[in-house]
């Protein structure tokens, strides 16, 4: 094939390539046969981009679980981009290559290729992909039961999100957080989360992530005895998921419900929703879910005295038990061989800090870039900008300031900003004006007194929360606290 005729087809090529990322993203649509005639055209015409071909294939597969094809399709594309030294493109393989390795079970070098994942995207300066690596790797972490690691990774990862300004990013993070932090039964944490990703996961558009974001609300509501506000958000989310055809997010959805039901002793009002659920599963290969979709339907037969129908589905549901007990012990065996965990860890925390430099995140607290921002935000503000004093009853020892800095940067975001002024008041600027000042600011205080502090070897914390103006007399406090850290350099 000669180089004038290259040059005649290429054009289609590179049409084809938009036509299969279009439809990609057009709520998953199946472009299979696009990708497949697509790298068909690659190699007849000798396109550089068949490496990329063959990785949007493998994502479209993954897409419609195709799992084991798709790890093969995905090592093929990384291959010839590392042999067409394609560097651009590489951090996308990487990414879908370790999903792919997730997928086909093989979770340690799904990690080891996430890190991978990150390391060429710093070096390439593509923070997106390599903000996504690092929350897929944290799920992972979250899997094989090291949660400590997990909750680092996943609040990490919120940060460099908003660092920079990623919805789609801010919005998947959170969500991540939102589900540990509701699984550890953080319920007050995890609110706080939400209201803070909402409008993220509005302006991105996901339907899934907004079902996902009305179940957090419910939930939350639902433990923290608000139980008309937890109807209402499952209500919301059943119908987002049930009008836009979203089936997964809809069985979510109603082993949720059903669980709140059945804390209720009201299972048997939620029959028709798990009649509904099983039949939209029958379609859909979602296997842990269905599992527990079954164990309420069983409660809900018995509970409307159909045993023989109870009793058939709890067969179902004892095999499924047993099925998803051995995958289990099969991801909790790689518990055995964590060296190999322990060190994709430890190259996590190095890059984080490289992270931090490329996104410009500053860290909250005394030091001389931030007490300017605060200041900088002062000086600027509107005439009813206001401002959170929060006082402590005690002076901030250092136990205290670290466990101050972890529940801050917990309900804070990236544009509040927050300064300590000795001994023991602490200043939050909100990015964005809140119509509910006051209650987010309850909302700290509280999680600040609920600390375990006899743990920590302090006295019981109170806290008194005050609203005031962003003012001049806010200004020389902060003039204060610039000049001691200049003298001090």
């Amino acid at each position: 094939m000669n180089s004038l005729s290259n040059s005649v087809h290429f054009p289609m090529i590179e049409y084809q390539f938009e036509q299969v990322e279009s439809a990609y993203w057009r709520a998953g649509e199946d472009s299979r046969d696009l990708c497949f005639q697509l790298i068909e055209n690659c190699k007849k015409y000798h396109h550089p981009m068949l490496g990329y071909a063959y990785v949007l294939y493998g994502r479209i597969l993954l897409a419609f679980g195709e799992d084991e094809k798709a790890l093969h399709v995905l090592t093929k594309g990384k291959r010839l981009l590392d042999e067409s030294q394609d560097l651009e493109r590489r951090p996308l393989a990487m990414l879908w290559l370790a999903s792919a390795l997730l997928r086909n079970k093989k979770h340690i070098p799904a990690v080891e290729m996430w890190v991978k994942t990150i390391e060429s995207a710093l070096e390439l300066n593509q923070i997106e992909y390599g903000v996504e690596a690092y929350l897929n790797v944290a799920l992972v972490y979250y899997q094989v039961e090291q949660y400590a690691t997990a909750d680092l990774l996943m609040k990490n990862g919120l940060k460099l999100a908003e660092s920079i300004n990623n919805k789609k990013l801010i919005a998947k993070s959170g969500i991540f957080l939102m589900e540990s932090f509701l699984n550890s039964g953080k319920y007050d944490l995890a609110l706080a989360l939400l209201v803070r990703i909402e409008p993220h996961a509005v302006a991105h558009g996901d339907l899934t992530w907004l079902v996902q974001i009305c179940n957090g609300y419910a939930q939350c509501y639902w433990h923290l005895n608000d139980v008309d506000l937890a109807v209402e958000y499952f209500e919301y989310s059943l119908c987002i998921a049930r009008k836009c055809n979203l089936s997964w997010a809809y069985c979510v959805t109603v082993v949720a419900y059903s669980e709140f039901l059945q804390q209720r002793n009201q299972i048997a009002d939620a029959f028709s929703l798990l009649q509904y659920a099983s039949t939209l599963l029958k379609s859909t290969n979602i296997g842990n879910l269905e599992e527990k979709l079954n164990q309420l339907f069983y409660l809900a037969h018995k509970e409307q005295g159909d045993f023989r129908s109870a009793l058939y589905i709890l067969r179902i549901y004892e095999h499924q038990a047993v099925q998803h007990l051995a995958s289990e012990l099969g991801i909790k065996g790689y518990k055995l061989n964590l060296s190999r965990l322990e060190k994709a860890r430890s190259m996590l925390i190095r890059t984080h800090l490289k992270f931090e430099k490329l996104a410009g995140w500053v860290m909250p607290g005394v030091s001389l870039q931030h007490l300017r921002q605060f200041r900088l935000r002062c000086e600027c503000a509107a005439s009813t900008d206001r401002v959170i004093e929060l006082s402590l009853n005690t002076p901030v020892e250092p136990v205290i300031e670290l466990r101050m800095a972890t529940i801050l940067n917990d309900y804070c975001t990236l544009n509040d900003l927050w300064i300590f002024i000795p001994p023991n008041r602490y200043v939050i600027y909100p990015g964005e004006a809140q119509s509910i000042l006051m209650d987010f600011a309850n909302r700290v205080a509280a999680a600040i007194e609920r600390q375990s502090w006899l743990r920590y070897g302090v006295p019981a914390v109170r806290v008194k929360v005050k609203l005031q103006l962003a003012s001049e007399a806010m200004i020389k406090q902060v003039d204060l606290l610039l000049k001691k850290e200049l003298e001090s350099a």
